[in-house]
């Protein structure tokens, strides 16, 4: 089962984000055969409002630092991942961790033993 998958069966949803125009992320999406939204920041709003931009790249021009956020219902910040490539993005079973975090947290059936 894909990790997106799981998360439909634990009452929670993925959203990406991006940059990229709408048609881009459509694209993107479809080719990945992505079951989640895939929304677009084109204007960088919400990238300039949060401040995430990286400047140091004079090539390309501003860009998006990735982050990965886990929030709870209220879109509180459970937990943040940061960085480039593999050495801030979150592996699958960290994503699998911090949701099982929250289903503890929000869940009150999340321990079936009845203690």
């Amino acid at each position: 089962m894909q990790f997106s998958e799981s998360t439909r069966v634990s009452y929670q949803n993925i959203a990406a984000i991006s940059v990229d125009p709408p048609r881009v992320n459509e694209a993107f999406k479809h080719g990945l055969g992505a079951p989640f939204p895939f929304l677009s920041d084109e204007d960088r709003a919400v990238t300039d409002l949060l401040g995430i931009s990286e400047s140091t790249d004079s090539r390309h021009g501003p860009l998006p630092v990735p982050f990965t956020f886990a929030l709870l219902p209220d879109l509180t910040i459970h937990r943040i991942w940061n960085g480039w490539y593999m050495a801030g993005r979150p592996t699958p079973d960290e994503l699998r961790q911090a949701s099982r975090s929250l289903n503890e947290m929000l869940r009150k059936d999340h321990d079936f033993r009845g203690d």
